[in-house]
């Protein structure tokens, strides 16, 4: 494929969504409750993993949006997936005390805080377990991920309450979740390359940007360099990686 995004892949969003896919995307969401917090977004540091349908449904509303908005979002998607694993960088969409995608937000950030505390013990343990497996691969490489990359989960956050006073319980996200995957599962078959990022968008965003093996290929010098203190390296390699995200974006 071109980097830019190629017929079939267009063809298979316009699909999915004349197949109704992103309308029960967003009827699914909001079978969740509006959702009020006092720390305001204070939780919301890390990008959240994604269901391949939402990314889907974000590929396919990406030509409706502004092109300057449409570049600066590919641009600190590709950054962010290119420098996490030097550093613990925050969601491209995160802003001082809100979220410049709130509206459209994935459902990972909808369900964040409606959780029991239980649950999220389980998942937090999952996370880090995976973390766990990513820096056992970069040791492979003869690369030792920072602590602060290696850090768990946010703790828990108790101040997360439902705007209308009722909230959902463990099982009802947990079928949220499922019907998900379903949808993901229902996906054109030109779409099928989108459950190999492993919800991870600012993977699937520099793969389109760049090409799998240059993203990987620069992943690893931007890691290398940035470990290594060698900042004018790295910024020079994601200068040029936010210039083909721009790009990406324009063609899109």
């Amino acid at each position: 494929m071109n980097q830019s995004g190629r017929p079939d892949m267009r063809s298979g969003l316009q699909e999915a969504s004349s197949r109704g896919l992103f309308v029960i995307l967003e009827q699914l969401y909001q079978e969740l409750p509006d959702t009020t917090c006092a720390r305001r977004g204070a939780c919301c540091g890390l990008l959240p993993p994604v269901f391949t349908v939402e990314l889907a449904g974000w590929l396919h509303s990406l030509p409706e949006v502004p092109y300057k908005e449409r570049a600066t979002q590919a641009r600190r998607l590709v950054e962010h997936f290119l420098g996490n694993a030097a550093q613990r960088r925050a969601c491209p969409w995160a802003r001082p005390d809100a979220c410049a995608i709130y509206p459209q937000r994935f459902l990972g950030c909808r369900a964040y805080g409606l959780w029991s505390p239980e649950a999220y013990a389980v998942r937090a343990a999952q996370a880090l377990r995976g973390q766990q497996a990513v820096a056992q691969a970069w040791q492979g490489l003869g690369v030792t991920l920072p602590p602060e990359v290696l850090a768990p989960a946010p703790p828990y956050c108790r101040q997360v309450r439902p705007a209308g006073g009722s909230g959902v319980d463990d099982t009802a996200i947990e079928s949220l979740e499922e019907r998900a995957l379903e949808l993901s599962r229902d996906l054109p078959p030109s779409l099928e390359r989108l459950h190999d990022f492993g919800g991870d968008i600012s993977f699937a965003v520099a793969t389109l940007a760049l090409g799998q093996a240059q993203a990987l290929s620069l992943k690893v010098a931007v890691t290398k360099a940035l470990l290594a203190g060698d900042q004018a390296e790295a910024q020079e390699l994601l200068a040029k990686a936010g210039t083909a995200a721009r790009r990406w974006a324009q063609s899109f």
